[in-house]
């Protein structure tokens, strides 16, 4: 079969000097090797063109569609009497980028996977314009035409997609037939996703300005429910993240499909693009933050809660938190939540729990309510500079006094290295008792540590603060308006420096506590309250202690 299509392709007469054709199946890639006996473009400018369809290996001829596709024929024909046989074509350099600022114009000649061109040239059957004049001499003389301002320059900054190697294989290819939502009947947590090979996309920002001295900032901007990681490509949402400051890196996984709520495979993407990206462009490691829309202002939270040490701030834009219970771990990530009024999918009654729960703990965070405004609303606005302004720099606090940390274990998938079980300088958190609770849902535990080595006690949160704004500048005729409540901190306190340690533990069994980070020693003197047995182990010592219920 490969034989046939590289015939099909390249033209050369069956029966003459056979191409030589390497299958790496571990790639996934097709290497075609043309011996110069069959065909000698040296030192020629040579055109060429490239598609793909399907080929009618017992007619020599490729597969025309048809209105619904079957065994062996492709669909998507619609109403066209003659349509083209190929699905997609090379080489397109103009294709134009989607306008967020034209929401009327995008719907009536959408743009938003860059193949506008494309369809436009298979509609009429011309595919002259789509092409590239190859100058064999410059290859071999190895000359580099690799320069964003020239026809097939790979860019340097702005709107970039990549495609990463990953670590895990469910099946080859993809299978849009999966569905991950809604999770109580379709797999949930252990759903493999649509994207289930080893060749994983994601969107990539990078700012224009000039690469910043200690490196690049790092923004997950997590994806919504049924859209996929282009999702922001040529928005304001993207952008004025990335030009904030000297400069954020802005990423976007595909997270394994449309509906994987960031959790198993899903939830281990977005690491795997993380450290795709780490490996090709210096980061700022402290200079980290997480945002997302609708199901990725649900990933915002998730993450964050799950690993709070890893971000300096959060921004979920129409989204909330999955379970209130996890807030708690969000004691040192403030939060500027954007939501609807009149949301049909994430309504007031899923929003304001998370809101009160931040508000009730004394969390620093912000909710501004826009109205009139639905689910869509900001998205088609594109206007996102004070998000952008509140992310700002903001360093992540990796060593804080004080550390409250909620762990589920159920969110936990040790064959992925997607483990949630620790929070700054404590680590090897371990639930004592899985039974789920008689009031439903599943066993959670939560740890409350207070170093006093730090010689600095938690600041007083202000009371909750009411307010109003006007959202500005963005697509829609009329500005934004919207409500808000906010808490804040005061001053941070000083208090006397001491070797002693606090700690609070609810079905906890067991957890290790790094003296060095926690700013104590050794010698630390440990005031633990439990509900039932749980060892502590001193990170760097030769100490553990057993503690049981009580004091």
């Amino acid at each position: 079969m490969v034989g046939d299509l590289v015939d099909a392709v390249t033209g050369l007469p069956v029966g003459g000097p056979a191409p030589l054709v390497a299958v790496d199946t571990a790639r996934r890639q097709i290497e075609v090797r043309v011996p110069h006996a069959a065909w000698d473009p040296t030192g020629r400018v040579v055109r060429l063109a490239a598609g793909v369809g399907l080929w009618d290996k017992a007619n020599g001829r490729y597969l025309l569609p048809q209105a619904a596709a079957d065994a062996t024929h492709p669909g998507g024909a619609g109403t066209a009497v003659s349509p083209a046989a190929f699905f997609n074509v090379a080489f397109r350099y103009d294709e134009p980028m989607p306008d967020p600022g034209d929401p009327a114009g995008s719907a009536t000649g959408p743009a938003w996977w860059r193949d506008k061109d494309q369809g436009a040239a298979l509609a009429t059957s011309d595919l002259s314009a789509l092409h590239a004049d190859v100058d064999f001499a410059k290859l071999a003389a190895g000359v580099s035409d690799d320069m964003p301002d020239q026809p097939g320059g790979v860019p340097q900054t702005g709107p970039i997609d990549r495609i990463l190697v990953s670590h895990f294989e469910i099946a080859q290819g993809a299978d849009f037939s999966v569905s991950c939502f809604p999770a109580s009947t379709n797999g949930g947590t252990s759903c493999p996703g649509q994207y289930q090979g080893v060749l994983q996309p994601y969107a990539i920002y990078v700012p224009t300005q000039p690469r910043p001295t200690r490196g690049y900032g790092m923004t997950l901007l997590l994806h919504s429910l049924s859209t996929n990681y282009n999702q922001y490509l040529g928005t304001h949402h993207q952008s004025q993240f990335g030009e904030r400051g000297p400069g954020s890196i802005v990423i976007t996984p595909e997270s394994r499909g449309p509906d994987g709520f960031y959790d198993g495979y899903a939830g281990a993407d977005t690491f795997e693009v993380w450290a795709d990206v780490a490996r090709l462009y210096r980061l700022d490691p402290d200079w980290t933050v997480i945002t997302g829309y609708s199901m990725g202002g649900l990933g915002t939270f998730k993450l964050a809660e799950q690993f709070p040490d890893l971000f300096a701030k959060g921004q979920p834009t129409v989204g909330f938190s999955g379970d209130d219970n996890l807030v708690a771990s969000l004691r040192n990530i403030p939060f500027l939540m954007w939501n609807s009024a009149v949301d049909e999918l994430v309504p007031p009654t899923d929003y304001e729990p998370t809101a009160r729960q931040l508000d009730n703990l004394g969390y620093r965070y912000e909710l501004d309510v826009f109205a009139p405004s639905e689910h869509l609303t900001l998205a088609i606005n594109d206007q996102y500079a004070p998000a952008a302004e509140f992310l700002d720099l903001t360093k992540v606090e990796r060593d804080p006094a004080h550390v409250t940390y909620v762990i589920d274990p159920t969110l936990d998938y040790p064959a992925l290295g997607f483990v949630a079980d620790h929070a700054y300088w404590l680590s090897g958190v371990k639930l004592r008792d899985s039974t789920p609770p008689a009031t439903g849902g599943h066993a959670e535990g939560t740890i409350d540590a207070f170093s006093h080595g730090f010689r600095v006690g938690d600041p007083t949160p202000s009371d909750t603060q009411l307010g109003s704004g006007m959202l500005t500048g963005g697509n829609l005729p009329t500005p934004l308006l919207f409500t808000s409540q906010s808490k804040s901190w005061g001053p941070v306190p000083s208090i006397p420096q001491a070797r002693r340690i606090d700690l609070t533990a609810r079905n906890i069994a067991a957890v290790t506590i790094d003296v060095r980070r926690a700013r104590v020693d050794c010698s630390v003197d440990l005031h633990v309250e439990t509900d039932g047995p749980i060892t502590i182990r001193l990170d760097r010592c030769r100490r553990t202690v057993h503690a049981g219920g009580g004091v």
